[in-house]
């Protein structure tokens, strides 16, 4: 079983999941928050605190549904009953934050918006955390599940090239007005719908893991808070998600405001995106047989070399060398994005050792609710800065605000990924514990296979 791999159909669909959850995320962390701005008009304040207060809600909603799934004793399974159950009002609070109504009163625009936010951050929850805790099911693995992740990675980037390239060019096609942006986000809500009935249909669980917790939830709240292994890791992907959505959400403004080309955004992301789908199955192939805290350290120091390159683009540089600077960037991304969520897989093995219980619900919603809140507070924090510094939307803003938008595109997101960095060096849970950890367990599940046999 553990060295058994996974058949490519189950790898691609099981990815789809991914996909439409990003498709979400993106929208929400690249679009939105220029939606807010130039479309809506809000302060840039106000709409740099929507995402973080909408997703506060995420604070427990993704640990108690972590929670339920770890729970849940349904003939159907732990987890992939609420692939269904959530898939449609997921769809249909993404499709609502893009139909708002006109609101003459800034405190109840700034309500409204935050309203719906949190409906998305909930609807999404039921469907992403039962999702991303099917993966200790499916494999035990340590390489198939680095293989699955990227699935999942490649997955999920295509979603991102979804929307940088087709969002606002089919709301510009369909007349840029408020009509338009109502039925692009209707559009790309059936899109985000549609994958999870074929997720349910492919996946499975084992009834030999339907050891779901029995601790209080105060007790099963702090399970993770003494896990070593999950602190550790849940710091240096907390603050790697901070370099990746910091730019995500001001790439807009970069491209319009500071280079003066925002036609360059599309080829830009393209670009980057690109060249990180093309560069996982190197990544891959390199983090066969290697602790996976080791790939990403390496994907850190490339990355952090082609920020630098973005803080020195020029307005009047060709963009064949913007083009470059966003393909190189691309290629450290994609490692930096996916081995973290192969690794929190692993956390549940040992955390099953330490235990006796299967909690992949609590890990994973814990990771689930950080991927979330790190965009909302890159969003936040970026937008606080802007607004402490006079920006405005159209032209006409001062050097000041020209610099902070560059600085944070580029520059604040070096720091975040060199500590990144610095933590994952100490990351103990590598190939070789992990081995130790699924022999563990096979003795474990021999010897209660052993007791339960009839004598």
């Amino acid at each position: 079983m553990h060295n058994a791999r996974l058949p490519f159909t189950l790898k691609f669909i099981y990815g789809l999941g991914d996909h439409s959850v990003n498709v979400a995320l993106v929208a929400l962390t690249m679009i939105f928050p220029f939606y807010l701005t130039d479309v809506v008009e809000m302060r840039i304040g106000l709409a740099g605190m929507v995402p973080l207060v909408g997703r506060s809600v995420d604070a427990l909603s993704d640990v108690f549904m972590g929670r339920l799934s770890d729970r849940t004793r349904w003939k159907a399974g732990r987890r992939r009953p609420y692939l269904l159950i959530g898939a449609i009002p997921f769809a249909v609070s993404f499709a609502a934050i893009w139909a708002a109504p006109t609101i003459e009163n800034q405190a109840l625009e700034f309500a409204y918006y935050v309203a719906l936010y949190a409906l998305i951050s909930i609807s999404m929850t039921i469907v992403a955390v039962p999702h991303q805790a099917l993966m200790p099911e499916l494999t035990d693995n340590y390489d198939e599940r680095t293989s699955l992740a990227t699935f999942r990675s490649v997955s999920s980037l295509f979603g991102t090239l979804l929307i940088a390239l087709c969002f606002r060019p089919l709301v510009v096609h369909f007349g840029g007005d408020d009509a338009a942006w109502a039925f692009v986000g209707g559009i790309f809500a059936l899109w985000i719908v549609w994958p999870w009935l074929p997720i349910w249909w492919v996946t499975y669980e084992k009834p030999s893991r339907q050891l779901g917790s029995t601790l209080s939830f105060r007790a099963y709240f702090s399970v993770f808070i003494r896990n070593r292994s999950f602190r550790r890791l849940l710091a240096f992907f907390a603050l790697g998600r901070i370099a990746i959505d910091l730019p995500l959400a001001l790439f807009l403004h970069y491209f319009t405001y500071v280079i003066g080309h925002p036609e360059y955004f599309g080829p830009m992301m393209v670009a980057f995106l690109l060249t990180a789908i093309f560069a996982m199955p190197f990544w891959l192939r390199f983090a066969r047989g290697r602790d996976k805290a080791t790939v990403y350290i390496y994907a850190c120091a490339g990355w952090v070399l082609t920020f630098v390159g973005l803080f020195m683009l020029q307005p009047d540089w060709p963009l064949w060398l913007i083009l470059t600077v966003g393909a190189l960037s691309g290629a450290g991304y994609s490692a930096a994005d996916m081995m973290p969520w192969s690794m929190v897989a692993d956390i549940a093995d040992e955390d099953e050792v330490l235990s006796g219980e299967r909690r992949e619900g609590l890990y994973v919603g814990v990771f689930t609710f950080v991927r979330k809140l790190t965009g909302a507070i890159g969003v936040a924090l970026a937008f606080a800065v802007l607004d402490r510094v006079g920006f405005s939307p159209g032209p006409g803003n001062s050097d000041a605000v020209l610099f902070s938008i560059r600085g944070l595109t580029a520059i604040a997101p070096v720091c975040f990924v060199l500590i990144s960095g610095l933590l994952a060096r100490g990351y103990t849970l590598g190939h070789a514990r992990h081995t130790e950890i699924l022999e563990e367990l096979a003795r474990r599940r021999e010897t209660e296979r052993g007791v339960e046999a009839p004598v």
